[in-house]
């Protein structure tokens, strides 16, 4: 027969252990430019509530992999429209770039897991032109179709500054 008290000490040593992991992701995020982008990010996995910095920057770089899957399913279906061959052609260029940035993401956690943390952030960084450029091709055609697409693009680059500034805190 286990003592209640001592499930009682392990219960509230579990409910402080959490607290403090939270307190850790919100101090962490509030260093960012965009705490609220980063809170959401992290809160969407519940692995953040227990992990420490490395964790919520591979947790980041996850959420930015999960945009560009949106983005290249969004531009693949818009693609199969038939908006004519200019417009299939950027739009396939676009999912070009994405999968190469997807590239780097993925390089970019495997330089962490080997404390190569200059080059992972160089990796975010250099990820992020793929969507601008993408973007600015949007943009010379004129295209309207899915102001969506603006909007994906625009979250995975304000998400991009959060998870290089998260790599540079763990120095």
């Amino acid at each position: 027969m286990t003592n209640p008290m001592i499930k009682v000490m392990l219960l509230l040593l579990l409910v402080l252990s959490i607290g403090a992991d939270e307190e850790l992701m919100k101090k962490e995020c509030s260093q960012t430019v965009n705490q609220n982008l980063c809170l959401f990010c992290l809160e969407s996995d519940p692995i953040s509530y227990q992990t420490d910095r490395a964790g919520f920057v591979s947790i980041t770089i996850h959420c930015l992999e999960s945009q560009l899957d949106i983005l290249i399913n969004d531009v693949t279906s818009l693609s199969m429209k038939g908006e004519g061959e200019g417009i299939e052609n950027v739009l396939e260029d676009c999912n070009v770039n994405f999968s190469i940035a997807k590239l780097h993401l993925s390089e970019a956690n495997d330089n962490l897991v080997t404390l190569n943390n200059e080059k992972a952030f160089g990796l975010v960084k250099t990820s992020v032109s793929y969507l601008q450029t993408c973007r600015g091709n949007l943009q010379k055609i004129k295209f309207n179709e899915s102001a969506e697409v603006y909007d994906d693009i625009d979250i995975y680059l304000d998400l991009s500054p959060v998870a290089m500034t998260l790599i540079h805190r763990l120095h």
